[in-house]
């Protein structure tokens, strides 16, 4: 354990330990099957023209451990043997090649050349994985070259086997949670550390990717996660080689979407080119077999519009004009005729002042000046039509486009050493229209990748890989529109000068597009800078391999809370004059909302991992690989303290935490507003020191007075076992079992910090307006009054969003698998898998201050019936959730030979969750859960099956050269005309067949448990189900039968459902509903993806290949999610008064399944 630890401490300078390298190793025998000890073994690499040699061991044993993915040859000699050479081997990233050699007798000086046949099972290491090369990179036809969104290849993940996708493109490895997945570039994360998700546009281009590999079960030691992608970036070889290129997509080659009346217009080029080679300068430097470079260059462009579409006031209604509200006309005393069932009159307008009508419906007190600054954002109507129409329509520019390069060069420096670095840039942008007569905002992505590599050859048994890198990837908006001046002229109250972020005041309508544009300008950082260093170290039969991983991440966005924050936001609606144009003209909102935030987020933290493996080989039938790994998160600190942390282990009152030195900034109306104690630092006067409805004041604490680190939670820290092993049980090494058992733990990142980020220090202010009569009536300029209603500080009423638990455990995973594969012939494998992962201290998201369930309307119930009475609603990322997956995977695996490679993969899984909440049917669920849980009493009554993966999973690529011309099957010997007629054919294809995803009924305002839940802060409950849900004929008008589900409580009515909901409403029943999670499976897909290409010989190096590819060929019809909450009617029949409700799809599956209405794609390359 001391020599253990002392190499922990040798590498602990390093970061991320995921090496890109592979291995190949061997036994070299002679023909009776003895083994050769001390035989020479030279192997190339045939690309780059560099070599090592190694000597068998007295086992007859061979590794060539620290091996870049390329293309070898070996050779193997020993005295009274011929020497054999094995060409055209392919060794993928982090793969383990074996290659036994067989010498026959004979002189050194006579060859036997022999031709590799490629390995398609895995026969050395227990991992499961699966690579896209080059060839399939380029090849399968998914058409994300020229899309509507860009030339990222993160759209050829969810074609991996092994992987799958929803609707948003969110993606789960074998059944993990994204976020229980490393993301990476040649070794280098790029993971996004605002949300722990791939940062879809950090990609070099497709042009400059040699290979992507996933792998997802088995992953040694040197991993933390349970789920892997890794890429590898080409790098230049002794030939000069390259491509130019160019992709196209247009409407005409698209189907119209399903729902939508015609095509969206679209003409999208992607075009660019690459090259690679030796660095050779004439006369001065001859690179050949030492110093390569790569290099591509890849630009997009989408020129397009995008159409504003608003409501807007007349020039008659600016000026007081609303006589356009009386359908009827108006008596001689200027009164509405309009009239009501009851005769009534209605549409009148009333002066609220003196509660006199407005003559004609026109209003004559002064128009309000700020209405009226407010108005000059409004455009006039120009297309005829009658308020309240749609009025104003205009087209703008929405275009979106790209560049982007990679930079990569190799240095070979001899047998010691090799080093080599790759840069990646890539600026996004993107116009995105605005409404109302505001600018577009220009919206940006800037992605920077570099990665720097040595590998150095400490003696022949003892390797080194250093590796430094970082990824930094800059995202936001901006608009030119100065709000910062607009809104300081409006000369509202208690707005702030001078706010640090440009933005407008939001003013919201209900008759009239509002004006909500809020914050205008906002910029997201998500960075990793990291160091890496591993030591390998071969001895006897072992291959034993050290590191250290340390990140240094960074997660910036922007602090918002509700609307435009600083700038205020108002409601108008119809309260005082009858109409809310007219309240607004008036200057009266019914209510408003000023938050005070400070500060943008600005997230820190340091992550650190140790680990040991060893693959031992015990016998050449039997490997054996285990070790362990460390890992060590702190929570996130904010670089200007703007965090707070609520601990719900002191009874009664519960405590906040707040960083160490920030005190000051601490909101005074927040600490009033739960009765803080008063301290030193916090001199605050509580309500009551000793106790308000049974709960003393809640005490307010440094980082360091409540025992935790500056992340206001625990640091997690994990020791992780693996152990797996692969068994040849037959002498010609066909069939292999492989198998294992190991604890991984997922990395908690912006998700998670960004929960406590502004939760102390912005003070929230909302107000409910008043009658006139009242003196706490206000009308602009002012913004509020001293506190009405939900207004400034009330005791008990306000809320914590969001608490970490403090007692801060990383999710973390415990997988087993067990797999049988076989080699069949014709270059192809099978393999059958048994899968099973447990996930435990996963993250939910609970309401600390929930009551428990009562017949009393939860806001008749006293505050000391809640946990912590100086609260309301304490919203929390707490820990503690489970999920338990199981599949069995069947594959059949072809490399390419014979012009065809094809992989089938079938996988059936099972996984079942307690984290989701009711509202899971939007997608994965993310690492800070999916949704806000309903009763944080009963997490178990949530356990069901996940939105994803799919129960049922069937994906199959194939790329078939077709056998016509020379050198192939048919008609080798045409004549070039012929040739070029009937040569050079290719069809690529994808299919994809799955069953739906598990779905969650619900509904919506209702509190049938008398908890709050379903009322306050978005935690929608359960129905009672109490019939089948499926129709007998499913269809996008019906997918699920409303009988099977009825409202809790005394009325069934689904229409009326309102029980806990209100003072009129039937009160609540003191349960929840008995309808689960997960017990509906919604629309399957089908598809079928489809290529065609033909390729022309130019010259003997250079070729021209065209091609035509579609997505969703056949243009199947894969209906996307239906409407899940039973408060929407759906009417089946479809009466004229139809309306498509709970059960009913109005939209189909999209871009990231290929499921979405066919889309086309033309191209042509050239490569030499």
């Amino acid at each position: 354990m001391t020599s253990l630890l002392g190499t922990l401490a040798l590498v602990s300078t390093g970061a991320l330990a995921q090496s890109t390298l592979g291995t190949i190793l061997g036994t070299v025998t002679d023909a009776s099957g003895a083994v050769i000890a001390n035989c020479k073994v030279k192997i190339t690499n045939t690309d780059e023209g560099t070599s090592r040699t190694f000597t068998t061991d007295a086992n007859g044993n061979y590794e060539a451990v620290n091996s870049k993915p390329d293309h070898y040859s070996i050779e193997a000699s020993d005295a009274g043997f011929k020497t054999e050479n094995v060409e055209n081997l392919e060794l993928v990233a982090r793969q383990t090649l074996r290659v036994d050699l067989t010498l026959q007798l004979g002189q050194v000086t006579q060859q036997v050349e022999v031709q590799a046949t490629p390995g398609v099972i895995t026969t050395e290491t227990e991992t499961v994985s699966a690579t896209y090369n080059a060839l399939q990179i380029t090849n399968l036809p998914t058409n994300y070259r020229a899309s509507g969104n860009g030339n990222s290849p993160y759209f050829l993940l969810s074609i991996l086997p092994g992987m799958q996708s929803d609707n948003n493109g969110n993606l789960s490895i074998q059944g993990g949670l994204q976020s229980q997945s490393q993301f990476t570039v040649d070794g280098i994360s790029t993971t996004d550390t605002t949300g722990n998700q791939p940062l879809r546009n950090a990609f070099p281009s497709a042009e400059s990717l040699a290979e992507i590999k996933v792998q997802g079960v088995g992953s040694p030691a040197e991993f933390g996660d349970p789920g892997d992608v890794t890429t590898i970036s080409k790098s230049g070889t002794n030939t000069l080689h390259g491509s130019a290129f160019w992709y196209h997509q247009n409407a005409a080659l698209d189907a119209i979407p399903f729902g939508a009346p015609l095509k969206p217009a679209k003409i999208a080029n992607d075009f660019g080119g690459s090259a690679g080679g030796p660095v050779v300068i004439p006369h001065v430097y001859n690179g050949k077999n030492r110093t390569f470079f790569f290099g591509t260059f890849e630009g997009f462009r989408l020129p397009r519009t995008g159409v504003i579409k608003n409501r807007v006031p007349t020039q008659a209604m600016r000026n007081g004009d609303e006589s356009y509200l009386c359908s009827s006309g108006f008596d001689a005393s200027g009164i509405c005729k309009d009239r009501d069932e009851a005769g009534n009159v209605i549409d009148q307008l009333v002066n609220p002042f003196n509660g006199q009508p407005f003559p004609n419906d026109q209003i004559t007190t002064p128009i309000n000046s700020v209405s009226q600054k407010i108005l000059s954002l409004y455009p006039l109507p120009n297309n005829g039509l009658p308020f309240p129409n749609i009025n104003y329509n205009v087209n703008v520019p929405a275009n979106y486009s790209s560049n982007g390069f990679d930079a990569r060069g190799d240095q070979y420096f001899g047998r010691k050493l090799s080093i080599f670095g790759r840069y990646t840039y890539k600026n996004i942008t993107q116009l995105s229209p605005t409404e109302l007569l505001f600018p577009s905002t220009s919206n940006f992505e800037h992605v920077r990748m570099l990665v720097t590599s040595a590998t150095y050859t400490i003696k022949p048994a003892l390797l080194d890989e250093f590796r430094f890198g970082y990824t930094d990837d800059h995202f936001g908006g901006s608009n030119p529109f100065k709000g910062q001046a607009f809104s300081s002229s409006l000369g509202l109250d208690n707005i702030q000068q001078n706010i640090f972020f440009n933005g407008v005041t939001e003013v919201d309508f209900n008759s009239l597009t509002s004006l909500n544009v809020d914050r205008l300008t906002g910029i997201n950082q998500s960075r990793t800078i990291e160091f890496d260093d591993n030591l390998t170290w071969v001895k006897a039969r072992h291959i034993l391999k050290f590191g250290a991983d340390v990140r240094t991440i960074r997660a910036a966005s922007p602090l918002s809370f509700f609307g435009a924050d600083n700038y205020g936001t108002f409601a108008f609606a119809s309260a005082y004059t009858g109409n809310d144009f007219s309240d607004f003209l008036l200057g009266i909102p019914v209510g408003s909302e000023l938050d005070n935030v400070s500060q943008d987020n600005d997230g820190r933290s340091h992550h650190w991992a140790f680990f040991a493996q060893d693959s031992f080989r015990f016998s050449p039938r039997l490997t054996l690989e285990y070790g362990v790994r460390f890992e060590y998160h702190p929570g996130y600190t904010d670089a200007g303290g703007n965090i707070g942390n609520f601990d719900n282990s002191v009874p009664r009152s519960g405590r906040v935490i707040y960083p160490d030195g920030f005190a000051k900034i601490l909101a005074p109306g927040f600490l009033q507003s739960f009765d803080a104690c008063p301290t030193p630092a916090v001199p605050l006067t509580a309500n009551d020191p000793t106790s308000i409805n049974g709960a003393p004041c809640t005490p307010v604490l440094s980082a360091s007075q409540a025992g935790l680190p500056e992340g206001l939670r625990t640091t997690s820290k994990r020791f992780l076992p693996r152990f797996g092993f692969a068994y040849k049980p037959f002498d010609n090494g066909k069939t292999v079992v492989r198998g294992g058992i190991g604890s991984y733990e997922a990395a908690s990142l912006g998700s998670i910090f960004y929960a406590l980020t502004g939760t102390m220090q912005s003070d929230t202010r909302q107000y409910v307006n008043v009658s006139p009569a009242d003196p706490h009536f206000f009308l602009w300029p002012q913004t509020g009054t001293g506190g009405t209603g939900l207004g400034a500080p009330q005791y008990g009423n306000d809320y914590f969003g969001t608490a970490n638990d403090v007692h801060w455990k990383e999710p973390y995973s415990l997988q087993w698998h067990l797999s049988v594969e076989r080699e069949v012939g014709f270059s192809t494998g099978l393999r059958a898998s048994y899968i099973g992962m447990k996930t435990t201290q996963l993250v939910w998201a609970p309401n600390y201050n929930q009551s428990l369930p009562s017949s009393i309307p939860y806001g008749g119930q006293p505050l000391s019936s809640r946990p912590f009475p100086n609260w309301g609603v304490v919203n929390t990322r707490a820990i503690g959730a489970t999920a338990n997956y199981n599949a069995l995977q069947i594959e059949a695996n072809r490399r390419f030979a014979a012009g065809l490679t094809f992989d089938t993969t079938y996988t059936w899984s099972k996984n079942l969750a307690d984290n989701q909440g009711p509202q899971a049917n939007g997608g994965f669920c993310a690492e800070n859960s999916c949704n806000r849980s309903a009763d944080f009493y009963g997490r178990r009554s949530e356990y069901g099956n996940t939105f994803g993966p799919r129960r049922n999973n069937w994906l199959t690529t194939v790329i078939y050269q077709l056998p016509f011309g020379n050198g192939k099957r048919f008609a080798n010997t045409s004549n070039p005309v012929l040739n070029a007629i009937i040569g050079g054919w290719q069809t690529s294809n994808i299919f994809l067949v799955q069953s739906g995803p598990f779905l969650t009924p619900l509904l919506s305002g209702i509190d049938p448990s008398g908890t709050g839940s379903g009322i306050v802060h978005g935690r929608p409950q359960h129905p009672d189900r109490v019939g089948p849900w499926a129709p007998a004929r499913q269809n996008a008008a019906q997918w699920i039968l409303s009988t099977g589900f009825v409202c809790p409580g005394p009325n069934p009515d689904l229409v009326s459902c309102s029980v806990g909901a209100g003072v009129n409403a039937p009160p609540p029943i003191g349960r929840f509903g008995t309808s689960g999670v997960g017990i509906i499976e919604g629309p399957g897909t089908i598809n079928w993806d489809f290529a065609m290409s033909k390729s022309f010989n130019l010259t003997e190096r250079v070729k021209l290949r065209v091609e035509v590819s579609f997505v969703n060929f056949l243009n199947h019809l894969n209906l996307g999610v239906p409407d899940m909450n039973l408060a929407d009617p759906n009417d089946p029949v479809q009466t004229p008064d139809y309306r498509c409700g709970f059960g009913c799809i109005t939209s189909a599956q999209g871009l990231y399944q290929f499921a979405g209405a066919r889309s086309g794609q033309i191209g042509a390359r050239i490569d030499f």
